[in-house]
Formats: structure tokens, sequence, C-alpha cells
């Protein structure tokens, strides 16, 4: 019979060193595996934007490092709070891990719409802030403001994720990442080509953005983390939590 590490880390028995390498590659491989979907997302992104032009190009990578920041205060928000409930959790009080899940969702969300807030009032006018051809100001700026806008998505999915992780599910948030990956291929082919945009009365969204940043986060942080992180009955004494 398999032995389960993780819950005779909990119990507090001794591991011997082949026992700690061993749940340390179980909790690792699927955070790696998720960040590797990550970058193959964003590889993704680059090649079909690529193939609408140079300029499309230009305009998507010229937000680049502005879309970074605000998605690290993102994670960083969210990271606070998964050290919180990891100690809560490793220490058997689960009770306070699950308020602690609610605070999380709360303030987090609350922060990612003032964040949202600021990246969209900061859309029209960061390309010529950095310096851009005035050709792909408005490109730019609209795929920077529909990026700004799905924030709280990209919150939500970083609470869930980093929740389930610190409760010790590392397959879940895995398995979420790559579905994201294979979501963003294909509304990326649904709204990249042929024109590269969405057409929504006068106003005209980049589907790049859309592909990327819309249909990705929201079903892989409400389905995948949240709605059972909440709602989970309580578990039985010395049964492993999180575990999907």
């Amino acid at each position: 019979m398999k032995t389960d590490h993780l819950a005779l880390l909990r119990s507090g028995a001794p591991l011997s060193t082949r026992q700690q390498i061993s749940l340390t590659l179980q909790l690792s491989w699927p955070a790696i595996m998720a960040q590797l979907a990550t970058i193959i997302m964003q590889y993704i992104d680059a090649a079909m934007v690529g193939r609408l032009g140079a300029s499309q190009s230009a305009a998507v990578g010229l937000v680049a490092s502005t879309t970074w920041l605000f998605g690290g205060l993102s994670y960083a928000a969210a990271m606070g709070f998964n050290v919180l409930t990891a100690q809560r959790v490793g220490g058997g009080r689960l009770a306070e891990a699950r308020n602690i899940l609610k605070q999380a969702l709360v303030l987090c969300l609350a922060f990612s719409v003032v964040m949202a807030a600021l990246a969209a009032a900061l859309s029209a006018p960061l390309p010529r802030l950095l310096r851009a051809e005035q050709e792909i100001w408005r490109d730019a700026s609209a795929y920077f403001l529909v990026y700004s806008l799905f924030l709280p998505a990209l919150q939500l999915d970083n609470v869930a994720a980093g929740q389930l992780q610190a409760t010790g599910n590392m397959r879940t948030p895995g398995v979420c990442m790559v579905l994201m990956c294979a979501l963003d291929v294909v509304f990326n082919t649904l709204l990249i080509f042929p024109t590269g945009t969405i057409r929504l009365g006068a106003l005209s969204l980049p589907g790049a953005g859309l592909g990327t940043a819309g249909p990705g986060h929201w079903p892989c942080g409400a389905g995948g983390g949240v709605v059972p992180a909440v709602f989970r009955p309580a578990p039985q004494p010395g049964a492993a939590v999180g575990e999907g």
C-alpha cells in the first residue's frame, strides 16, 4: 500500500530522507508543470499575435512589462494569505484556515478592483509615457485596457490556486493551469483571426487580450478552487486536507 507522506507530515511523524525527497517531488512537480504551461502560453500568444503584423506585436510587447507589474502585485497580495493558510492547516487548525480563505477572497478581490480601476485609467496615456511610436498607441492602449478589466479574474485565480496549494493540493491548480493554456489557444484562435478584433458597437477590442485574459482565468479560479475550498465539509481527524 502506498504511504501518504503528506499525512505523515501533518501527524507529526518523523520522515526519513527518502520520504522527504519523495514528498518534495510530490508537491513540486505539479507547480513546475504549471509554470511551464504559463511560459508556453506566452509563446503561443506571441506567435499568434505575430501573424497579425509587426505593429500588433509591438503593441502587445510594449505593455508587457506593465502587465507583469500588475500581475506581480496580484500574486503578492494572494501570497501573504497562502502562508497563513499553510501554517493553520499544518497545525490542524482547519476552522481558522477557512476563515483566512474567506478573508483572502474579500480583501484580494477588493484590492484587485482598485488595481483594475488604476490600470484602466493608465491605459490611455501608457503608450505615450513609454515613448512608443504613435501608430501603435491605439492597439497598445486597447490591449492593456482589456487586461486591466480582467484583473479581478486574475486575482481570483491566484487566490484559488494558492489556497489549494497551501493545503497540500498541488494537483488541482496544476491541472487548471494546463487547462488555461488549452483555453488560451482555443480562444486566441477564435478571437484573433481573421481580423484580430471583436467589435462591440463602436469599441474595438483586441482579440488577443480577450483570448488571454478573459476565458482562461475565471473558470479555473472559480470552478477549480474557490467553491470547493469554501464549502467542502470539514475533514475527519487524520484525513489529508485538500487532496483532490
